[in-house]
């Protein structure tokens, strides 16, 4: 059952003003100040002044990665394999994270097949299962550390 409740309009009753202050504030539209954005650069100039003569600064965020856990990565190896989107040398399977589309492999799950992973981020624990699996994860050094560490030297 719905709960039934007064209408302000008679909940204030006996209270002179209603909520709205002094009783010439209710004449008009004479204590609105204008209408709308009216008095902006005006007298109402601390309500608008952020908004004039300045852009908001837009928060981009870094592009990152999908992230896939390694029992999603189990699943998805026969369509990989499949789709010849990683290669199969053997009995080792390499995956190029940049070719299938993730940059993270997170921990949940475990890993049965030996794997060799590149271009490829892992969390600390799915590096602990990576090792327990005899999986690889080769780090591939990006151009601008190799500058860097040439400007050192």
């Amino acid at each position: 059952m719905t709960v039934r409740r007064r209408k302000k309009k008679n909940t204030l009753r006996g209270h002179r003003t209603h909520g709205q202050g002094d009783t010439k504030n209710r004449r008009g539209a004479g204590s609105r100040g204008g209408r709308g954005r009216a008095g902006s650069h005006k007298h109402k100039f601390n309500k608008y002044s952020g908004e004039f003569g300045t852009q908001k600064k837009k928060i981009i965020g870094k592009p990152r990665g999908a992230s896939l856990n390694l029992d999603q990565i189990e699943q998805f190896l026969p369509g990989w394999i499949a789709a010849k989107k990683i290669e199969q040398k053997g009995t080792e399977i390499i995956v190029d994270g940049k070719k299938v589309g993730f940059s993270k492999i997170v921990s949940r799950g475990t890993l049965v097949s030996k794997i060799i992973f590149e271009n490829v981020s892992a969390s600390k624990k799915a590096l602990e299962k990576l090792k327990a699996s005899g999986s690889v994860l080769k780090e591939v050094k990006e151009e601008k550390t190799e500058d860097v560490e040439e400007k050192t030297k």
